[in-house]
């Protein structure tokens, strides 16, 4: 009964393990396409026009899609990041909103270390925006990063 039990618990647990494995930033789809289309476009500029004149309409579409693909990787990288960021910030806030409480709690004078926190959140919270808005800013096409962010933010 153990033995069978354990095939069971272990049958369980290999999903969850593979999703984890699936859900990887660089297993999406979006992100293979974009990639594979990057990849071409840049050989495609760097290879010059030869002997391959049948490709010669994507010659003339490699700068624009070395332009939008690029963007889309890097605006799906940064909200993929950014979600990362933001989770970890929020577990160091829980933990640092609890370390104040049992402080309180136990009766000693918190004010200094709340107003420090305060101006760390606030310090933290203004830097990690000017960081993205740079970012962002030096994408050449806002429409495939704005898109590429809100699908790598989504990615878990």
């Amino acid at each position: 009964m153990g033995k069978h039990l354990r095939q069971i618990v272990g049958k369980a647990a290999q999903p969850s393990e593979e999703r984890r494995k699936v859900r990887s930033p660089l297993s999406a789809k979006s992100v293979l396409l974009s990639g594979g289309l990057f990849i071409g476009a840049l050989g495609s500029m760097t290879v010059g026009s030869g002997k391959g004149a049948s490709a010669s309409w994507w010659q003339s579409l490699a700068p624009e899609t070395l332009t939008v693909t690029g963007s889309y990787l890097a605006g799906f990288f940064i909200g993929w990041g950014a979600r990362r960021a933001i989770r970890l910030t929020s577990i160091i806030t829980g933990l640092a909103v609890a370390a104040v409480g049992l402080v309180v709690y136990l009766g000693w004078d918190a004010s200094a270390v709340q107003s420090w926190l305060n101006a760390t959140s606030s310090w933290a919270g203004e830097n990690i925006e000017s960081a993205g808005h740079y970012l962002v800013s030096l994408l050449p096409s806002a429409g495939a990063a704005g898109v590429g962010g809100v699908l790598g933010f989504k990615r878990k």
